[in-house]
């Protein structure tokens, strides 16, 4: 959707080339270390903490949003462990603390624990941030160290994630090697990403000095003053932004609108969806009534096993860009919500090549991708078939960190967990109409005013009269369950997918699975669909059936579960603010067809109504990190992806490409009177 040449291309980064000088380490690549070599935490207390004043701001912050802070340079994780310290012992107890910070040289795990060992001070904190740290690999990283503090850790060039980053910062640690050492982080592009994600109270502080510096910051809007530096250093920076304010974005159609608190809250649906994002709206101190026709995790969410998978494309889009962020996303949110995995499994996902178009595409995504090999690796048939525990029909990718869920157990898991969340079964949502500036939503628990209702109920966001025009599909998915004879047999040990897919038996159950039929809403088990899993099965893994002792197969012992699958027409998912379509026609009719994405003003939406929707059947690699951007959106917070994943997801996308069509459609042929 961006106008953009292209998007972020994930990519295994580079680690940071440490020598360690006794307690200290030094960047062998540009010969600067990372912290004082006599008081690295005192350092760190006078330059960022004293200097912007940060001691008494959180004292006295009663905002409901987060304090948000950036970074440039996480190198160590100095700065924030002391400030993660600082912040939980003078902000009140309902003030929440959001750090961003980049880093184009990540440090590697074992570095980034002996640099902490030397703070025993800063221990407990230093592992929370050890047990969240990613893999290497270019983008967003959102991650929740503490119940009140967020950290989104952005992986590559500073100036150009900063430039993509959807949010305003409060104050700026202008950190990183000396640009005497490190020129090409103090770009002018820099300086013009921290004016665009500041605003009219943002103050920043900085070690240096430097000329290069002094002047990026004075032409980018920042007032400065010269205050004493720390230990040795003569002088250092200090100032605040007073150039002037802007939004984030290149396509101002797509641009979430500024709207206040969201007040009284309601969410329609009941699924993982729904659940997910109410768990996110409570971790920012919000009440929430959340209505569910059924019971919960009944929906699509109510399946006895699910995949946590990912399918990359061998060319670079935004797809991938998003689902692998969303996959790294879910298992740390799966691990925070359930760490002794009573309801998920980290057994890796096995997805075969079976046949030669998908080995040739396999193959290519191999050469065009540079990815770790944690994340993703291609395997042979053999090793292949030693990860499956049972004979696999081609070799294919791995993924180690993908698994398999309960999602059905973990909806109920997850609503046991939610203190803020009152939630109605059993109660569908008859009426849902604006009336004046609230929503008034009826049910069987009477009429109830709110001022931000969100709709995360799959097909059924359709049926309201704002939303009926979404271009979302219902698609049945038949899963089969084949009850095993033989006790303890664990075969397949990872997932494996193939035409279908099929989990590692749970409680004495094979899962596999599942169908894809567009052309029917039955909900009764079909014995073709039966056979058709069947065959996709046997296809994959040959002779697992028989090593289960489930052969010959009677069709009459299968069971198992009918669900609908929610999917868009490019099958990602619909996220943000639920726009009026008819104003937006109204509004951009008239533009070109390349003038759609230079308007000035954010295109109209229903105001207080979100949406989120159009999961699909990679769901629990998505679900997770949507609910987050929702929330982050509703809230006013800093998004946890770059804003052209952002807009990849505004369910305003699929307007504009109408407006498109229509418009090339009209276009006279060429040579025509």
């Amino acid at each position: 959707m961006s106008d953009r040449p292209g998007y972020r291309h994930p990519r295994t980064l580079e680690t940071a080339r440490i020598d360690w000088q006794k307690t200290t380490p030094v960047a062998r690549d540009f010969e600067d270390v990372y912290f004082s070599r006599d008081q690295g935490p005192a350092e760190t207390r006078y330059v960022f903490l004293e200097q912007n004043h940060l001691g008494e701001r959180w004292q006295n912050w009663e905002e409901k949003r987060a304090f948000v802070i950036g970074e440039t340079g996480f190198g160590t994780g100095l700065n924030l462990l002391v400030a993660m310290q600082e912040f939980l012992n003078q902000a009140p107890p309902q003030a929440r603390l959001h750090w961003i910070t980049t880093e184009l040289y990540p440090l590697q795990p074992q570095d980034l624990r002996l640099a902490h060992s030397h703070w025993p001070e800063l221990a407990q904190l230093s592992q929370n941030l050890q047990d969240h740290y990613p893999l290497p690999i270019a983008g967003f990283h959102r991650l929740h160290i503490h119940p009140r503090i967020t950290l989104d850790l952005l992986l590559g060039d500073a100036a150009e994630n900063l430039s993509a980053l959807a949010g305003k910062v409060d104050a700026w640690c202008l950190d990183g090697f000396a640009p005497g050492k490190n020129p090409g982080m103090w770009t002018p592009e820099l300086f013009q990403a921290l004016a665009r994600a500041s605003h009219d109270q943002t103050t920043f502080a900085t070690f240096t000095c430097a000329g290069p510096v002094k002047r990026g910051l004075k032409e980018a809007g920042f007032e400065l003053e010269k205050v004493p530096g720390y230990g040795r250093k003569r002088e250092m920076l200090r100032g605040r932004y007073q150039g002037q304010p802007s939004d984030y974005g290149p396509n101002p159609s797509l641009q979430i609108p500024s709207s206040p608190p969201p007040g009284r809250l309601a969410i329609i649906g009941g699924g993982l969806s729904g659940l997910a994002t109410a768990e996110a709206l409570n971790r920012r101190g919000l009440t929430i009534d959340l209505y569910e026709a059924d019971e919960v995790g009944s929906g699509g969410s109510g399946n006895r096993q699910g995949v946590l998978y990912i399918k990359l494309a061998v060319a670079n889009n935004p797809a991938s860009c998003f689902y692998l962020t969303g996959l790294e996303y879910s298992r740390r949110w799966l691990q925070r919500l359930d760490p002794e995995q009573k309801n998920w499994q980290e057994s890796g996902v096995l997805q075969l090549a079976v046949t030669d178009k998908e080995k040739d595409r396999q193959q290519r995504f191999l050469d065009n991708n540079d990815l770790p090999e944690e994340l993703v690796r291609g395997v042979s048939q053999d090793e292949a078939s030693q990860l499956a525990a049972t004979a696999t029909a081609a070799g294919g990718l791995f993924y180690s960190r993908a698994g398999w869920v309960k999602p059905g157990e973990l909806c109920h898991h997850l609503a046991a967990q939610l203190p803020a969340t009152r939630i109605f079964t059993q109660t569908p949502v008859d009426q849902l109409q604006r009336r004046g500036d609230h929503w008034i939503l009826e049910s069987r628990q009477g009429q109830q005013e709110y001022d931000t209702v969100i709709l995360a109920s799959a097909f059924a966001s359709r049926q309201w009269p704002a939303t009926q025009w979404l271009p979302i599909k219902s698609i049945r998915g038949q899963v089969s369950h084949l009850p095993l004879n033989k006790p303890g047999l664990q075969k397949p040990q990872s997932v494996v997918c193939g035409g279908g897919y099929v989990s590692p038996p749970l409680q004495q159950m094979l899962c596999f699975g599942a169908s894809f039929n567009l052309h029917t809403q039955e909900t009764a088990l079909n014995p073709e669909d039966h056979l058709g899993n069947l065959e996709e099965l046997s296809t994959s893994l040959p002779h697992l059936l028989e090593e289960l002792g489930a052969e010959p197969l009677d069709l009459k012992r299968l069971e198992g579960r009918v669900g609908f699958r929610c999917t868009s027409p490019d099958y990602l998912p619909i996220v943000g603010p639920a726009p009026d379509h008819a104003a937006w026609e109204e509004q951009l009719q008239p533009l070109t067809r390349n003038a759609l994405w230079k308007e000035n003003e954010p295109a109209p939406v229903h105001p207080g109504l979100w949406l989120l929707a159009g999961q699909g059947s990679r769901g629990l690699a998505s679900i997770p990190l949507t609910a987050e951007l929702l929330a982050s959106q509703i809230c006013s917070e800093p998004l946890p992806l770059a804003d052209e994943l952002v807009e990849a997801l505004h369910p305003g996308r699929f307007i504009i490409r109408q407006l498109k069509r229509r418009q090339k459609q009209a276009k006279p042929p060429k040579g025509s009177d």
